[in-house]
């Protein structure tokens, strides 16, 4: 099975977990605690959420699911390309679009992406 082949067989299975099971996502009750913003790095918008340390912790865990699974989809170059555009200000989706990236890599991460908004969605609405 080639490696792109064997992406996107994971992307389905994401994809199919997530609308089998989307209360799996947040096994936590909502606890309130004001003061942090959390950024959502595929939209330029900010959004203000009361989050506790846990809360805070499981973003992170799957803003970083996301960005392992990218940089198996890419190579080195690519990868420090990404990195640069994202810390000069672009979003996720404007740095891939940024890249000279065959389409089947960015159809990839566009499918990671919206993967890992849906699962995001899914963690913030149980706060």
């Amino acid at each position: 099975m080639s490696y792109l082949a064997r992406q996107l067989l994971l992307v389905v299975l994401i994809f199919a977990t997530v609308f089998m099971a989307p209360g799996i996502a947040n096994a936590l009750p909502p606890q309130i605690n004001k003061n942090i913003v959390v950024t959502n790095t595929t939209k330029s918008n900010l959004i203000e959420l009361d989050l506790t340390p846990r809360q805070r912790q499981m973003i992170q865990a799957v803003n970083q699911g996301r960005n392992r699974e990218i940089a198996k989809i890419l190579n080195q170059s690519e990868q420090k390309s990404l990195v640069k555009l994202i810390r000069s200000g672009s979003t996720l989706n404007q740095a891939v679009d940024k890249l000279n990236l065959e389409s089947d890599k960015r159809d990839i991460i566009n499918a990671l992406s919206q993967v890992y908004d849906l699962k995001m969605k899914t963690l913030i609405s149980g706060f």
